[in-house]
């Protein structure tokens, strides 16, 4: 028997699959270079991409940490921290690439949406980490 989609719970698989989707989106919209054009591809579009790709590696290491102290926890969450700030750096270089490059306005909301969206659900994962393990790392 399926399970209602209101009441279906997300896994922290979930964000990583967001992630993914949001690096390559953003890696397949800034190769176009009629649009991201080469006068900024050092200063403004390297960094959109890179910021991007932090995104996804972070979400991936935070992932690949086997919680079994509080060290470990620590370290998970910090990449989780840092992966959440990158999405809010990326919603920043969108805003002054929308300037810029003459983004229209659907293509940042949908952009924009990956980016709120990831953000919100590594800040998610990260909060059902502390409840899982607080007690049991004091």
């Amino acid at each position: 028997m399926s399970v209602p989609v209101n009441a279906r719970s997300t896994g922290k698989l979930e964000v990583c699959v967001k992630a993914h989707a949001l690096c390559c989106y953003t890696l397949k919209i800034t190769s176009n270079k009629k649009i991201f054009v080469e006068d900024y591809q050092e200063s403004l579009t390297n960094r959109i991409i890179e910021t991007a790709i932090n995104i996804h590696t972070m979400c991936w290491a935070a992932n690949n940490v086997l919680v079994n102290s509080a060290d470990d926890l620590k370290r998970r969450a910090d990449l989780q921290e840092h992966a959440a700030i990158q999405c809010n750096l990326l919603l920043s270089l969108m805003e002054i690439a929308k300037t810029m490059f003459h983004l229209e306005t659907r293509r940042i909301k949908y952009w924009g949406g990956l980016a709120i969206e990831t953000r919100k659900l590594i800040r998610a994962w990260r909060s059902a980490d502390v409840e899982r393990y607080k007690a049991k790392f004091k």
